[in-house]
């Protein structure tokens, strides 16, 4: 008999040891768990509900280039003159995970977006999880997940061809290894290279860095901060530089992760800033980049000529740099705004109306708890001047274009920090 109980007991205390390094207690790995069923299941439910529909959006490249990374063309595309080419259009790495599944499953959307409901959702449930356990305990945790769960605006992306499906994931990583936290050479490295990844998927979360280098200041001082960041930095970019040397030796011209660094062109040009209803909104199709479209050149080449475009209205109009800020930055990012303006966005990006309608719903509460969060928590300067450094980096970044979709990769911070004010009594706090 002792020799047949022998297994259960080590096995308890193997899984006693696993949940005590995560950080859980027995009670929470059901809860955790439950979570995450849940999230799956509504992730899977919205699929079957919006089966069939029409790719719309960036969707459109990911599929193309899925399917010819698929047929062996890796990284190529016919995008933006028509000639099958190796492209600069995309960043690398989520069309590489779109590719590989079409290789493996058959070029079929719905069946890309069914994995990442399955293979996404568990570890960006978990990633929340243990970044609200971590700043705000075991409550905040649990609530958090379940939030995260069901809030559309978290999850929609992983239910379409989007790079947010795993750049929310990869930014919830470096919140959990940054934020009031003190740096090692561990979490250093860790960081660099997480950053570098995200960036390689979308390369706007680059405006993570900015908080990395708050929350370094904030936990170790000017000097070290600085210095642990710059090292982070560095080595992000070596994660970044065989793309980067790649995108040179098969194009010719200097486009360090993607074509689409460019977008600035859709904003700053006479249409957006003319616009009564949307002043400052992204509008691709402009006169002056249609014409660009008549003589075909390298994707480089088109990429500077848009930032051209940008660049040269800018200088004659400097005055659009301040309002697009505030049309893009503020009001579009942080969806301070009419909600129907915000869903005049969702039939173009191919997302779900319903969705994001509860999304929204859910969104503004949220955010308010959230902001009651930050002035709750106040005394811990490493983990609320970062989030606040966040917030202005993602508003400056997303000045080129902008909309609901851009504050992805922040959502579960929102969930985190709303879901810790009912749990956390007082502004103090210490670093772990």
């Amino acid at each position: 008999m002792a020799q047949r109980a022998e297994p259960t007991v080590y096995s308890r205390a193997a899984m006693g040891r696993t949940l005590a390094r995560l950080g859980l207690s027995g009670r929470e790995a059901p809860l955790l768990g439950t979570a995450i069923a849940l999230a799956v299941g509504v992730r899977l439910a919205s699929l079957a509900l919006t089966d069939g529909h029409a790719l719309a959006g960036d969707q459109l490249e990911y599929d193309l280039q899925g399917r010819l990374f698929a047929d062996g063309l890796l990284w190529w595309s016919t995008t933006p003159f028509g000639e099958l080419h190796p492209s600069l259009w995309k960043a690398p790495l989520y069309t590489a995970w779109v590719g590989v599944w079409y290789w493996l499953l058959g070029p079929d959307p719905q069946l890309v977006m069914g994995v990442q409901a399955l293979a996404v959702t568990p570890v960006t449930v978990s990633l929340t999880f243990l970044l609200a356990r971590r700043l705000f305990g075991a409550g905040a945790a649990v609530a958090a997940a379940f939030v995260v769960a069901v809030y559309p605006l978290a999850w929609q992306f992983e239910v379409r061809l989007y790079s947010e499906a795993l750049a929310v994931p990869l930014g919830l990583a470096v919140l959990l290894l940054v934020l009031d936290r003190r740096p090692t050479r561990r979490t250093v490295v860790a960081t660099g290279v997480l950053v570098g990844l995200t960036i390689l998927v979308r390369p706007s979360s680059g405006f993570l860095l900015a908080g990395v280098l708050v929350a370094w200041i904030a936990a170790a001082g000017w000097r070290r901060g600085v210095g642990l960041t710059a090292a982070a930095v560095a080595i992000a970019a070596l994660c970044v530089a065989p793309w980067t040397i790649r995108n040179a030796v098969v194009d010719g011209g200097f486009v360090p992760v993607s074509v689409q660094s460019a977008a600035g062109y859709c904003t700053f040009n006479e249409l957006s800033a003319a616009s009564e209803d949307f002043p400052y909104a992204c509008r691709i199709r402009i006169p002056a980049a249609e014409r660009l479209l008549d003589t075909p050149t390298s994707d480089s080449e088109f990429q500077d000529a848009l930032q051209r475009l940008a660049f040269d209205y800018i200088a004659e109009n400097p005055a659009s740099v301040p309002q697009a800020f505030f049309w893009n930055g503020i009001v579009r990012l942080w969806d301070l705004r009419d909600p129907s303006l915000a869903l005049v966005e969702v039939p173009f990006e191919g997302r779900s109306v319903g969705a994001t309608q509860v999304g929204l719903l859910m969104y503004y509460p949220l955010l308010g708890l959230a902001l009651v969060a930050l002035w709750r928590h106040r005394g811990r300067q490493a983990l609320v001047l970062p989030v606040l450094a966040l917030a202005l980096a993602a508003s400056i970044v997303y000045t080129s274009a902008s909309g609901t979709r851009y504050r992805a990769p922040l959502e579960p911070l929102i969930v985190v920090l709303a879901c810790s004010t009912p749990f956390v009594a007082r502004a103090g706090g210490r670093l772990t």
